[in-house]
């Protein structure tokens, strides 16, 4: 395979006297050339053609076991050179292995040459100029020749092993992660939970009673509401900030596509500056929580909650304040990285939901199952395990959660909504009907309970209301941003 590679070498070293004044220059029988600056070489050696089973760097793209796939940024890379190896990026120091390879079986043994327990015992599993592919046990680790490759690599994974059915019925039964609970309608996150008692009603009921502060937040500031800018609530209104809860952002923003006039019936303007909102105890029981037009902001007294386009303090500000203020009472889960069905039975005093794992659907049946289950109002979410994809005028974000939606787009399967609200699509991303894009997502679902009566009759695609971007609007926070970044495979959503 690399019969060609001892020659290469070895004439390199008849230009080591050479090497300060004109570098490296390595001339390959396919007529092409490399070259090396001098001062990038320390030096130069040969490597026995019989060593060279896998040779030069190699940036990981992906991680697969099953249908469970992680996407990495390229950083992580593994470089061969004959019976050594390195394994770098994903720590402070590159690890240093020796590689002793076994050719009838294909596969390696790489030992830690600082310790002796650290072993890989790895399969070649592909390898052709582009592509290398490392099994150990079911785990495979895609790996390319750039770190931009690896970085932007799109990975098209074995189709479900069911046969592809247009049967709702039969697809719901690949529904996973089933949090309906015996003990209380708000699901099984909720069992056990404290009962409410007559003190947590006057607390929760008394408006001067502020939350637990979060997202490094340090500020209560009265703050001019208007509750319905566009008249009706609209996914418009929700545009997230400072505070990693996307998941129940995209909740709200869903409420407000499916049943808006819901929307309006739990949210009670007492007149004082002070709402009063309708919502349901760990048992299911209603509970009014009522908050101020204080509302939570930096040193500075920017707004770090959710608000409406133009930073307009809207119904979608008043009920992430309410979540946080229920959170404070009754400590069921935290706010930032808060789940999807831990969020929508506060409002609807049903958590029973499900859950569809990415690839665990055929496209046409999760097109399917979301128009399904949109029809009948129920609250959907989901979001993507693999980022920088293009979906329309947007990318896909990983450890993010997003709105599902029709689409208006005759090419997209359906929409998804980013909670930022970016752009003037207000954060909408068209879904194509490609493959490696569908086989990233993954559905949270959950009933719409006390919602149901509210549904829209004539639910359609969303369309944006129109708004003017201002140089003043805050944005999405830098802190996510980066957290999206630096923890791009992590599970929680942010």
């Amino acid at each position: 395979m690399f019969r060609k590679l001892s020659l290469l070498l070895l004439f390199l070293l008849s230009l080591a006297a050479n090497l300060q004044a004109q570098g490296i220059v390595v001339h390959q029988k396919d007529g092409t050339l490399a070259i090396f600056a001098s001062e990038d070489v320390d030096y130069v050696s040969t490597v026995p053609e019989e060593d060279c089973y896998i040779f030069g760097t190699w940036y990981l793209g992906f991680w697969k076991n099953g249908s469970n796939v992680i996407h990495f940024d390229g950083k992580e890379y593994m470089a061969f050179a004959g019976k050594e190896m390195q394994w770098g990026g994903n720590s402070d120091e590159p690890k240093n292995y020796s590689i002793r390879y076994n050719e009838r079986s294909n596969y390696f043994i790489a030992t830690n040459v600082t310790s002796r327990t650290d072993v890989l015992r790895w399969v070649i599993a592909r390898q052709t100029s582009d592509l290398l592919v490392l099994r150990e046990g079911e785990t495979y680790r895609y790996f390319y020749r750039s770190r931009d490759e690896a970085e932007n690599a799109i990975m098209e994974l074995d189709p479900p092993s069911h046969n592809e059915s247009s049967d709702i019925d039969v697809i719901m039964r690949y529904a996973t992660g089933k949090t309906k609970s015996a003990l209380t309608p708000m699901g099984q996150h909720f069992e056990n939970r404290h009962v409410t008692t007559d003190e947590d009603r006057a607390w929760l009921q008394n408006p001067n009673n502020e939350p637990e502060m979060v997202a490094g937040l340090t500020r209560w500031v009265r703050k001019t509401v208007k509750l319905y800018p566009y008249d009706d609530p609209v996914p418009a209104d929700v545009n997230q900030h400072a505070i990693g809860d996307c998941c129940a952002m995209a909740v709200l923003a869903s409420m407000a596509y499916l049943y808006p006039d819901f929307i309006k019936h739990i949210i009670t303007d007492n007149g004082d500056n002070t709402y009063t909102i309708a919502m349901y105890d760990p048992q299911g029981e209603p509970v009014s929580v009522c908050v101020t037009n204080k509302f939570l902001c930096d040193n500075s007294g920017t707004i770090g909650q959710v608000t409406g386009k133009n930073n307009a303090i809207t119904w979608a500000t008043v009920l992430e304040k309410a979540i946080m203020k229920w959170q404070t009472c009754y400590e069921v889960s935290s706010v930032e990285g808060i789940g999807t069905e831990h969020v929508s039975p506060l409002f609807t005093g049903n958590g029973e939901s499900f859950a569809f794992s990415p690839n665990s659907l055929y496209t046409s049946e999760l097109k399917l199952a979301i128009e399904y289950c949109l029809s009948e109002g129920m609250i959907c979410v989901g979001g993507f395990n693999v980022g920088d994809l293009q979906c329309g005028k947007l990318k896909s974000v990983t450890g993010h959660a997003f709105t599902y939606m029709l689409s208006n787009n005759e090419s997209s399967i359906f929409a998804m909504r980013n909670p930022w609200g970016i752009e003037d699509v207000d954060g909408v991303l068209e879904i194509p009907d490609q493959r490696t894009i569908v086989q990233t997502i993954d559905a949270r679902i959950v009933s719409p309970g006390a919602a149901a009566p509210y549904l829209r009759a004539d639910l359609k695609p969303y369309s944006p209301p129109a708004f003017v971007r201002r140089s003043t609007d805050i944005g999405v926070a830098p802190r996510l941003l980066n957290r999206m970044k630096t923890h791009p495979n992590s599970t929680e959503l942010w």
